[in-house]
């Protein structure tokens, strides 16, 4: 009976439905697990509909937790994973495919490791989280190649390519796909040949090369349509009506798009949804239609924010517009806008991109108004003698808009690519150890490039907040060499703080609160692989020296554990200080660490930690390297605890770029908190002490020393 059903399950479903059900009640009757679980796994890939398998899926799943078995138990999992999955609920998937590699792992079942990894690449992309994506890929298509799967393979390799195009590296992208292609063919997979032709053209269509991307997409097609696969046909169907758009044939285009926005719901493909949208748009805008245009972006920009907000995790909602060809959709929107002459609908747009989880957090405990106040904006800035900068990087050209006493301003700057590569320069140069003000011209093109077009909107000694984008979030502004009356760094002219977004500056001050300062440094750091820090005592006592004992909380040496920082209650403290080492997770960036002393087997603090943990500070300082945060997401902004402590309510959070000098750092502490008790705003109490630091000479009048420490905020000074 089995083996009949076996035989029918690819011709015939209905049958092949009856012969499992027959053959499920022999196998209960029998009471052989590993058979009824296999015999409810066809079943659940032969259901119906997505809730018929996961009935399915969930019965296999209580007969494995019966037997024990975990290589049943993984199979469930992935089963029940994979089909939250195809479902699109890419969130929901990821921990029941966590949970079906710790028992895959658990009985050795390499080949079963190796597609469960897979699949938790394709949620992790799915999701916008690339670098968790291509180490699970990269990890299953290893696997896959150790036992010899080579269908296995050929997917994941696939899926390598696709995370490269994502990156930019179109090249690298090529190579895998075309790697995949040959695998594909080798094994006779029809299906997966088609998605990789499919894949060929996405990457024709980059190169704008038509001829090529119309032979993929035709042979990719052709495969489909034979096979009847909906949910992969529309992505060859997107091709092609993008592939006639750009032929000026925009009367097929249109059709075809059409035909694509209805079809992509059903067949559970929300990225061909807002993507047909978006090219939509882009063949309105070409060929001169800019009303339907304009409704075009607006239904991609909806469709991308229902998606974002089905995400129950934040951790998903931080990543999700990483991809290129996600943030894609706002950058063309605001380019498009910019175009027609609508500045302030451009910023509104571009401001709606950035940092989402960080205002939506703020907007649940009503510590913000749910929209963009710019006229509450312009006039805290008026009044505080602050300019705001709202920087927005794209391919093509990019924008600033300057918030102030002058109104509201745009001016258009060099495209991201150009900014980019200058601030890799300059950067570069600085970590180097080398002196800007020394090296002529070169070190004030990248000042010409983002300040120059808006230097007369900012009077000097101002107060200036960033909104950085791109490349900008790795830049100390600071560190800009302006090349007039002399050559002299920016921080002689303003004082300097960054915000993740306009949406998350408040207007109104807090009320005055009795000082009060939470610190935790200098641990023990046994068995760890950091240097000594000699002089943060030091620091410590400098930094003590301004809170009457009663008004302090020190947690030093062995005392100082990662458990401290909750149980001392942070949100009763005024100002929250860390002297210690830290480390910067380039890959998953909430786990970078302040390092403390030893609790058992733990002796980090988590970026993630502090996070959920409410403050009311005024000020938290991380006197520490590279705390701001190693990387930034489309979407969020930089990553690390200068986010984690915005996130937990801190009003400025001061952190380092780069590595921080020890030697250096008590002199900057000393004279940091000498301003913060003269009343000055962490900017210009931070300004003031490098400002000594600069005028002193020797190697503290270099960038790299001065340089690392930055005030990120989400207050416009008062």
């Amino acid at each position: 009976m089995l083996d009949t059903a076996w035989i029918a399950f690819d011709t015939d479903r209905v049958k092949a439905r009856t012969l499992l059900g027959q053959a499920l009640n022999v196998a209960q009757g029998a009471g052989d697990p590993e058979l009824v679980c296999t015999i409810y796994f066809r079943l659940g890939d032969i259901a119906g509909s997505i809730a018929e398998a996961e009935s399915y899926y969930r019965a296999a799943l209580a007969e494995a937790e019966r037997s024990g078995d975990p290589y049943l138990l993984a199979w469930a999992w992935l089963d029940l994973g994979f089909n939250r999955a195809r479902s699109a609920k890419f969130g929901e998937a990821v921990p029941i495919l966590e949970r079906a590699q710790q028992a895959a792992q658990q009985a050795d079942a390499l080949a079963l490791v190796s597609k469960i990894a897979g699949n938790l690449g394709w949620c992790y992309l799915s999701l916008g989280d690339l670098d968790r994506a291509l180490e699970a890929h990269k990890r299953a298509e290893s696997l896959a190649a150790k036992v010899g799967l080579r269908d296995q393979q050929h997917r994941w390799l696939t899926s390598i390519g696709n995370i490269y195009l994502d990156r930019g590296d179109v090249d690298a992208a090529e190579r895998y796909q075309q790697r995949a292609l040959a695998l594909a063919r080798a094994v006779g997979n029809r299906q997966w040949t088609a998605i990789v032709l499919n894949n060929l053209a996405v990457i024709a269509l980059r190169r704008k090369d038509l001829d090529a991307a119309q032979s993929y997409n035709d042979q990719a097609l052709a495969i489909k349509r034979g096979l009847d696969d909906k949910w992969s046909l529309v992505y060859s169907e997107l091709n092609a009506a993008v592939i006639e758009a750009r032929r000026q044939e925009y009367g097929p285009a249109e059709r075809d798009f059409r035909a694509l926005i209805a079809e992509a719901p059903q067949a559970f493909a929300p990225d061909v949804l807002w993507t047909a949208h978006g090219m939509f748009a882009e063949m309105y805008r070409h060929s001169q239609r800019p009303a339907l245009a304009e409704a075009e972006y607006r239904r991609a920009i909806d469709t991308l924010d229902r998606q974002w907000a089905k995400l129950t995790s934040d951790d998903f909602k931080r990543t999700f517009l990483s991809p290129g060809y996600l943030i894609g959709v706002f950058q063309d929107y605001v380019s498009f806008l910019l175009e027609r002459g609508q500045t302030v609908r451009a910023l509104e747009m571009a401001e709606s991109s950035r940092a989402r989880v960080l205002s939506e957090k703020l907007e649940r405990a009503e510590a913000l108004p749910q929209d963009l106040q710019l006229n509450k904006l312009i006039s805290a800035a008026r009044a505080s003698h602050t300019v705001i900068l709202s920087y927005w990087l794209m391919p093509d050209r990019s924008a600033v808009w300057v918030l102030g006493s002058s109104g509201l301003s745009y001016k258009a700057l060099p495209p991201a690519p150009q900014i980019a590569e200058l601030v890799r320069q300059h950067t570069d140069a600085i970590a180097n150890g080398q002196d800007p003000l020394a090296a002529g011209a070169s070190a004030t093109a990248l000042y010409k490039a983002i300040l120059e077009p808006v230097e007369k909107l900012i009077p000097s000694g101002s107060n200036v907040i960033l909104v950085p984008d791109g490349a900008l979030h790795q830049l100390n502004f600071e560190t800009l060499v302006a090349p007039s009356p002399q050559p002299h760094y920016w921080i002689e002219d303003v004082a300097l703080a960054v915000a993740p977004s306009l949406r998350v500056l408040e207007t109104a001050p807090r009320k005055p609160r009795t000082p009060r300062l939470l610190l935790l440094g200098d641990p023990v750091l046994t068995g760890q692989d950091f240097a000594p820090l000699i002089n943060v005592s030091r620091e410590i006592a400098a930094v003590e020296e301004h809170f009457p004992a009663p008004h302090r909380l020190t947690f030093e040496g062995a005392a100082a554990v990662p458990s401290a920082y909750a149980k001392a209650s942070p949100a009763g403290f005024t100002h929250i200080h860390f002297a210690t080492h830290a480390t910067a997770n380039n890959e998953r960036p909430l786990y970078s660490a302040i390092v403390l002393s030893h609790q058992g087997d733990t002796f980090e603090l988590l970026a993630r930690d502090v996070a959920p943990v409410p403050l009311t500070a005024d000020l938290v300082t991380i006197s520490a390297c590279r705390t701001a945060g190693p990387k930034a997401y489309s979407g969020e902004g930089l990553m690390g605890f200068a986010w984690a402590f915005l996130y937990a309510g801190a009003e400025n959070v001061i952190a380092t770029l780069w590595d921080e000098d020890d030697a250096m750092s008590v002199g900057l502490m000393q004279r940091l908190y000498d301003g913060l008790a003269a009343g000055q705003t962490p900017a210009r109490a931070l300004r003031s002490a490098k400002l000594a630091l600069l005028a002193g000479g020797g190697r503290g009048r270099l960038p790299y020393y001065w340089g690392p420490l930055m005030v990120f905020t989400r207050q416009i000074a008062k």
